[in-house]
C-alpha cells in the first residue's frame, strides 16, 4: 500500500545496512469462515502520524502496508457487508537495527447484520420516476434527488432528510423533510416515505450477495435499486 525506498543507514554494529525493502506489516483479511475477503479499504497511522489510506482489490490475503517503517501501526479495515475492524501492532527493527521485523496480522471481519449495509448512494428508475437515495455510515437516511419532477430550475427536487444536509444545486431550493429511519429484520430491509407527493423507498427488500442491488416493492410496484460507485455519485447528493 505505502512503499518507501530502502534508506541507506548503519546498523548497531556500525556496518552499513543492506538495501533491502523489508515489509513492515502484512495483513490477511478474511471473514469468520476463513474465506479471504476480495475487497477492502485500509487506513493506518504510524506513531500517530498522518493517515495513509489504500486497499486491496481482488485478493486481500497478503496485503503489505508499508516497507522499511518501524513503530506503532494503528490499523482500520473496512469492507462492504462487514463491520469495521481495528488492530494495533508494534513493529521493531531487527537485532542489528537495520530493517523492520515483518509482522503478520490476521484480520477477521464479522458480517454486518445492521442497516449500515445500506450506507452509500442508490439509484432507481421506476414507475415513480428516477430517484437517488443516500444513506449514511450507520444506514441513516441523508437525502434524495427526484429527477424531472418540476418545471422549475433543472427539473429536479433536492431533499435533505432529518436535518442532515446535502450539497444540492446552487440557486435551487433544498427541501427539508422528516422521515423514518430504515429498519432491518434478518435480510429484509424497509424504508418508506412520501416526499412532495412522491413515494420513495422500498418494502420487504433484499440485497444481492454482492451488495450492489436492492430489490423490493414500493406502493404495490416492484422496485430495484442499484448501488452507485464513487465516480457515479452526483455532486448534489454529497455533503455540503
Amino acid at each position: 500500500m505505502n512503499g518507501q525506498c530502502p534508506q541507506f543507514r548503519f546498523g548497531n554494529d556500525g556496518q552499513p545496512c543492506t538495501l533491502l525493502a523489508a515489509a513492515s506489516v502484512q495483513l490477511n483479511i478474511t471473514d469468520s469462515l476463513g474465506v479471504t475477503v476480495p475487497f477492502a479499504t485500509i487506513g493506518f497511522t504510524v506513531d500517530g502520524g498522518p493517515v495513509f489510506v489504500g486497499g486491496c482489490n481482488g485478493d486481500c490475503g497478503n496485503v503489505v502496508l508499508a516497507f522499511e517503517l518501524a513503530g506503532r501501526f494503528d490499523i482500520e479495515v473496512r469492507a462492504l457487508g462487514f463491520r469495521p475492524a481495528t488492530r494495533t501492532v508494534n513493529v521493531s527493527l531487527d537485532d542489528v537495527g537495520c530493517h523492520p521485523v515483518t509482522q503478520q496480522v490476521a484480520v477477521v471481519l464479522e458480517r454486518d447484520d445492521t442497516v449500515a449495509l445500506l450506507a452509500g448512494v442508490w439509484l432507481t428508475s421506476s414507475f415513480f420516476g428516477d430517484t437517488v437515495l443516500r444513506f449514511g455510515d450507520q444506514g441513516q437516511i441523508i437525502g434524495a434527488i427526484f429527477y424531472d419532477q418540476t418545471i422549475g430550475g433543472d427539473g429536479n427536487f433536492y431533499v435533505s432528510y432529518n436535518g442532515r444536509p446535502i450539497r444540492g444545486v446552487a440557486g435551487q431550493p433544498l427541501q427539508q423533510e422528516q422521515a423514518p429511519e430504515p429498519t432491518r429484520v434478518g435480510d429484509v430491509f424497509n424504508w418508506q416515505t412520501v416526499t412532495l407527493g412522491i413515494p420513495a423507498g422500498f418494502q420487504n427488500a433484499q440485497m444481492s450477495a454482492d451488495f450492489q442491488t436492492l430489490i423490493g416493492m414500493l406502493s404495490g410496484q416492484a422496485i430495484t435499486y442499484t448501488r452507485l460507485s464513487e465516480a457515479q455519485i452526483p455532486n448534489a447528493i454529497r455533503d455540503p
